[in-house]
């Protein structure tokens, strides 16, 4: 059973990357990085990657994270506190801590793409 699978599936999956962008929209340390960003866009993406990421049905057919992010200027704490607000969702969702911490390890292996600065 895939990772995506015992998380739920994508309804899952869209669930807790909904509540990963509420929270990272409160959090005044990383939400500037949204700003005019269509979110509800950004949440189906997001959630599209994971569910790819996560071992889902359908490959990934989006932009590079290397080519989006390499301009923002992303900081290793940054990113860091962008995994906790993941941490978080999971676990607010309900998911066991085994698979939030394999959750987690999948979202970590973009850390190299995504931090930039």
């Amino acid at each position: 059973m895939t990772l995506f699978e015992q998380l739920g599936g994508e309804a899952a999956v869209t669930a807790v990357t909904t509540q990963f962008y509420a929270n990272i929209q409160a959090d005044a340390t990383v939400s500037n990085f949204f700003n005019g960003i269509n979110m509800a866009d950004q949440t189906n993406k997001t959630a599209s990657f994971l569910c790819a990421a996560l071992g889902g049905p359908k490959a990934w057919g989006g932009r590079n994270l290397k080519e989006v992010h390499a301009n923002m200027g992303i900081t290793n704490d940054q990113f860091t506190t962008v995994i906790g607000h993941l941490r978080s969702a999971l676990t607010s969702a309900g998911v066991a801590a085994d698979l939030v911490e394999q959750t987690v390890a999948v979202a970590e292996t973009v850390r190299g793409d995504v931090v930039t600065a």
